[in-house]
């Protein structure tokens, strides 16, 4: 039986709910744009750990097809979305958010996220489908 991925809505309530104690996070920084830390994967969804160290900035992305939810576990991130036109990529809007602070993309749309706080900033990211990396 195959598992249908969850829609934004659904992924949305699922982080919201999604149960954890920051101190049983792996939380690691390297000099890398950030740091990836897989903690579950299933059919339906995957749950990444993300640690943004101080000055640390994703590429601007969209996450190939795969709903995606933001939640802060610790820090402060600045997320800017983007609209396509062509080529072009214009931002739309930004936002700051802060622990507990829950954002959503479908697969489609693009975005940026920067580490605005010194002491870094410790992410959880729900993914439906799984993420598929290049």
């Amino acid at each position: 039986m195959q598992t249908m991925p969850l829609d934004l809505p659904a992924l949305t309530r699922f982080a919201d709910e999604y149960a954890y104690t920051e101190a049983s996070l792996p939380v690691r920084y390297a000099a890398d744009p950030y740091t990836r830390i897989p903690i579950y994967r299933d059919d339906e969804i995957e749950i990444v750990v993300i640690c943004f160290a101080a000055g640390q900035t994703s590429s601007v992305h969209d996450h190939r097809g795969s709903n995606c939810v933001i939640r802060v576990v610790s820090g402060k991130i600045l997320e800017c979305h983007f609209a396509q036109d062509g080529a072009t990529l214009t931002l739309s809007y930004h936002h700051y958010l802060h622990p507990g602070d829950i954002s959503g993309l479908d697969g489609e749309q693009i975005h940026q996220l920067s580490n605005v706080d010194p002491g870094g900033t410790v992410l959880l990211n729900f993914y439906s489908p799984p993420f598929k990396l290049k």
